[in-house]
């Protein structure tokens, strides 16, 4: 929805509108799931403080180029810092994994999750960085709209499909911790107490 949104506004009122309602549609979300009780966590807050000082600094401006540079530049500096903190010992989805699923301590311990989690950071890490140059280049080559719906046509199906790739990795690789279960029996294990909660 920010998506048509921010077109739909950007062709009929241009750029500020634009970026507007889809700062503010983007606030709304969370504020709605927030009011249905769903779990916002703590990184949502963070993104949405994010957006609206970036929405901020687009409509002053005035600038596509500096509205989706923000975006460009925060995703190149969040892939450097993903790689660093594999390189550095303490890869990112080592040390967050196990809250989005149930993974015990023996198995976060163990030298096989140490090696899969810091290898999937360096390839998310490394994927920021693809994604802030291909960014660029469809930046100049394109429209501000064809930009925006070039983007997220060839990014969501991307995102989703080098996800389930890193999915299959990560069951593969921590079978070689002793009695692993498997992701998938870890994910219907987390739906079952969540129906019983």
């Amino acid at each position: 929805m920010p998506i048509a949104l921010f077109v739909g506004l950007n062709r009929l009122a241009g750029l500020g509108w634009a970026v507007l309602g889809a700062t503010v549609w983007s606030i709304k979300a969370v504020v709605g799931r927030r009011r249905r009780g769903e779990a916002v966590g703590k990184f949502l807050p963070i993104l949405v403080a994010y957006l609206v000082v970036r929405g901020i600094i687009g409509i002053l401006t005035d600038s596509d180029a500096v509205y989706f540079g923000i975006g460009i530049g925060t995703k190149a500096c969040i892939g450097v810092a993903l790689i660093v903190t594999s390189l550095a010992g303490r890869p990112f989805l080592g040390r967050v994994l196990h809250l989005a699923l149930p993974i015990d301590r023996t198995t976060r311990v163990h030298p096989a999750y140490l090696r899969t989690t810091s290898r999937l950071t360096v390839a998310l890490g490394v994927w920021q960085l693809i994604t802030s140059t291909w960014d660029i280049w469809l930046f100049r080559q394109t429209s501000t709209d064809g930009y925006v719906l070039i983007r997220a046509l060839v990014g969501w199906p991307t995102g989703i499909l080098l996800t389930l790739l890193g999915f299959w990795y990560a069951d593969r690789a921590l079978r070689a911790v002793p009695d692993f279960p498997g992701l998938m029996h870890l994910l219907e294990e987390q739906d079952e107490r969540r129906r019983k909660g």
